[in-house]
């Protein structure tokens, strides 16, 4: 799962000039001297802090501002090491192949030079801002090609247990959710130094998948929806507000005291000043073994994920959307037509089985309410997921399909609905467009071959470089729907409308409204990219979004 929150700015100029020496960008700080990138005619500046490290002292410390200037330049050519986390439960490693290090926060800027010299998803436990699936060159090409062009940022954040710490003590010292810390100080930094790059920082919009769908969620919601004209417009892929379990602080205490007693820490006066004190190398053993799971304790709840606080996190997202505590901006999100095989419990059986699994995840539920959600959800494998792959059973399990169902909506795609029903009042002001990807990449191994989540990220980037499980490829078919998202997108960042991509015979993309609508992204043996109605599971989905609380949204 993609953790890393990307950033598309809309640039200002368009006057051509023609580069022979690296750039440069003098930013409040500073100058950095960036890098040529002749093959896609663009500049990348890597690797550039927005923040003091939290190294030493600063460890589970909220973020601080550079409090340093120099003169001359210094590098800014290649990509910072990223924060330190943890293979998650599924074996997913985003970290693999990359340094790993606790100074990690960075931005990154790809703009093409054909701007004005005047003037960017693992569970929160994984990944970083100089992936290559993430690559955005792509996309500033071809807003380029669209006339419109676009400056691309990304950046680290941290992570796991350096990012996500709970328990007694940290919540006595505000320091839950460092992480959306470290997002928001980006944040803020791309506001005050975009410029220099010749972008808009009033024409921002913010992306993320999966973790960073989430992220972005949390930084809508957050102070009870306070608007710090951080962006103007978010896209999510994947994810919601309240796709996590969010956790309180009583319950992640005993993980704290596992972490004391693993770092030698647990006598300490001063339990987190201790902690601040160990050998990176012990701190990060001691939260080892600990990784994200489905589910970690009898409460249902996460270890290394944002926590209720009370502050950034005032309640409940759900509670938020359903009181209009929310940053009210123009929305593009939607989600992969079997996400749920990637997050179904497996090896069910029987409907007992299916049940405690369900109680497991969601322990707060009521038996009547997960009955009543299983009664919604029939064992009818023609209707299961992955959806449309006819009567047949996975060999895993005998209900697995009916697992995948649940626990994919569950998790994955019922909270969309509540961000859509949200806004669905303000369609005029901030209107929302929602998507369905439905589209099987050529190279897909896994089985059974499903639109399973992450898919979607190489059509959205229209990455073609082989890098990981799922490059684009070069099937024509391919290619031509993720010029078609790719444009989308890039639309939307332009004119919070993403139906100005230029691209031929395009679709007309309705927004959200009282008859909603989805747009289907696919190009198969299914047909081309088409408007569907967004009954999908109606009646299930809206029982599960009746639940709030219950299940910890």
């Amino acid at each position: 799962m993609a953790i890393t929150t990307l950033l598309y700015i809309a640039a200002l100029a368009a006057a051509a000039l023609a580069w022979t020496t690296p750039p440069t960008a003098t930013v409040i700080n500073g100058t950095y001297q960036g890098i040529n990138a002749d093959e896609f005619g663009q500049q990348f500046f890597l690797g550039m802090p927005f923040a003091q490290q939290p190294v030493g002292d600063l460890r589970l410390r909220a973020p601080l501002s550079l409090n340093e200037s120099w003169t001359g330049t210094r590098s800014a050519s290649n990509y910072s090491a990223i924060c330190p986390g943890f293979p998650i439960a599924s074996g997913a490693d985003d970290d693999k192949g990359y340094e790993l290090s606790e100074a990690c926060l960075t931005a990154n800027i790809i703009r093409p030079n054909t701007v004005s010299a005047s003037s960017s998803g693992g569970g929160f436990s994984m990944g970083g801002s100089a992936d290559h699936r993430y690559n955005g060159s792509w996309i500033v090409q071809r807003s380029m090609e669209m006339g419109s062009p676009i400056i691309f940022a990304s950046f680290n954040y941290r992570v796991h247990a350096f990012g996500f710490l709970g328990g007694a003590e940290v919540h006595a010292a505000g320091l839950e959710n460092l992480g959306l810390f470290d997002q928001r100080l980006a944040l803020q930094w791309i506001q005050e130094n975009v410029a220099t790059f010749g972008g808009d920082p009033t024409k921002v919009t913010v992306m993320g998948e999966s973790a960073g769908a989430m992220s972005i969620a949390n930084h809508l919601t957050a102070y009870g929806g306070r608007n710090d004209g951080l962006f103007r417009g978010a896209i999510m892929e994947s994810g919601s507000p309240t796709t996590e379990n969010y956790a309180r602080i009583q319950q992640l205490e005993p993980f704290y005291q596992s972490v004391l007693v693993k770092a030698r820490c647990a006598n300490a006066t001063d339990t987190l000043n201790c902690l601040r004190g160990v050998l990176y190398d012990t701190y990060r053993a001691a939260t080892n073994g600990t990784n994200w799971q489905p589910v970690i304790d009898a409460n249902g709840s996460h270890q290394w994920q944002p926590i209720i606080d009370g502050d950034f996190l005032p309640e409940y997202p759900t509670e938020m959307l359903q009181q209009g505590e929310y940053v009210k901006v123009p929305l593009l999100m939607g989600s992969n037509t079997d996400e749920g095989t990637s997050f179904a419990v497996y090896g069910i059986e029987n409907t007992e089985q299916l049940a405690a699994a369900m109680s497991t995840n969601y322990p707060r539920l009521s038996n009547a309410s997960i009955e009543r959600v299983i009664d919604l959800y029939p064992n009818d494998p023609a209707i299961g997921c992955p959806y449309g792959s006819g009567d047949g059973l996975l060999p895993s399990g005998y209900l697995d399909k009916q697992s995948a169902a649940i626990f994919g909506d569950m998790l994955m795609v019922s909270g969309m609905y509540g961000v859509c029903g949200a806004n669905r009042e303000l369609s005029d002001t901030q209107p929302v467009w929602k998507y369905r990807f439905n589209q099987v990449p050529i190279n897909y191994t896994m089985t059974p071959s499903s639109v399973m989540h992450y898919v979607e990220v190489a059509y959205v980037y229209s990455n073609q470089l082989a890098v990981d499980v799922n490059p684009l490829g070069t099937r024509p078919n391919d290619l031509s729907l993720a010029n078609l998202m790719t444009s989308m997108w890039i639309s939307f960042v332009n004119n919070l409308d993403p139906n100005y991509s230029q691209v031929e015979g395009a679709p007309f993309w309705p927004s959200y409204s009282s008859s909603p609508k989805n747009l289907v992204f696919q190009n198969n043996w299914l047909g081309s990219s088409y408007v569907e109605f967004d009954n999908w599971r109606q009646e299930g989905i809206a029982f599960i979004n009746s639940l709030g609380a219950d299940m910890q949204h």
